[in-house]
């Protein structure tokens, strides 16, 4: 059976343990319903058909959900129970299915919670936190051009992000931006950051957060050195089929990761602007980096 959790629940949160040795389907899932603060340490999911939040997608055993009912001091049948659980559709990239999910049943406690993620409401509130970057944001000559490279000095190296792959499904009259889309044993390769405040909110004017062309989301990273750590990065909300990124674009992309990404990623991705996505005046870039190198 399923569960989809969106609160200390989640990796990383207060309450993962309830779900050690369940199967982790989907980390950017969403349902349909408005997410509250709450005003303990857990926030308040309320049914509503027109909001959305995200969250995690779990395969669980009956003796799981059992102690999550317990958990959540759900009983069923009984009137006042802390939370109700229900079967609802979990929404996925490119599927949904069905799953439980618990609900808050009474009015609402504390604010919205922002981006409708909680996980992502918690994880920046204490910086300094790492930031994943795998488009253009790993340019820093993008980064000086917008006066901004100051605040992106703390360079903590190359990241990678498992079980993800590299797509370009953000599409705009020029051509497309880059996205992450989870996709079983792949990788997208990244540079990770260590950023304070004024960084983030550079970084949700630049990806468009308000209007909604890309939401932040925290993921978990493998490290040079084998350490997996939690970092905040950026998805599209709307993704469509990938699409052809301009020259300049993916220009942005190789010059910036050419410093800090694997030798094996960098040769993919350069087949992949080369013979798959066919961007214009690629070949012609590469052979003029031959050159001068």
């Amino acid at each position: 059976m399923k569960v989809f959790v969106y609160g200390s629940l989640c990796r990383g949160e207060k309450n993962h343990s309830y779900l050690n040795g369940s199967s982790l389907l989907s980390e950017q899932a969403y349902v349909k319903g408005r997410l509250h603060s709450g005003s303990s340490y857990y926030p308040q999911l309320i049914e509503d058909k027109e909001e959305w939040t995200y969250g995690e997608l779990y395969e669980i055993s009956s003796s799981k959900l059992k102690r999550l009912d317990e958990l959540e001091d759900y009983v069923e049948g009984k009137g006042d129970s802390l939370f109700v659980r229900k079967q609802t559709v979990v929404y996925l990239e490119s599927m949904q299915t069905m799953a439980y999910v618990y609900y808050w049943p009474r009015e609402p406690e504390g604010s919205r919670v922002p981006s409708h993620d909680w996980k992502v409401s918690q994880f920046v509130t204490l910086p300094p936190f790492y930031y994943f970057a795998y488009g253009s944001c790993m340019d820093d000559v993008r980064l000086k051009s917008h006066q901004v490279n100051h605040l992106f000095e703390e360079i903590i190296g190359r990241g990678i992000l498992h079980n993800y792959r590299l797509g370009f499904s953000y599409h705009l009259n020029d051509g497309s931006r880059a996205d992450i889309q989870e996709k079983h044993s792949h990788r997208v390769e990244g540079v990770v950051y260590e950023i304070h405040k004024e960084a983030l909110d550079y970084l949700y004017t630049r990806e468009g957060v308000d209007t909604r062309a890309y939401r932040p989301t925290v993921i978990e990273l493998e490290l040079e050195d084998g350490r997996i750590v939690r970092a905040l990065t950026f998805t599209v909300v709307n993704k469509k089929e990938d699409a052809v990124p301009p020259f300049h674009y993916a220009e942005e992309i190789h010059r910036g990761g050419k410093r800090y990404l694997s030798q094996a990623y960098m040769e993919k991705l350069e087949h992949h602007f080369l013979h798959i996505l066919k961007v214009e005046h690629f070949n012609e870039y590469l052979k003029k980096r031959s050159q001068q190198s």
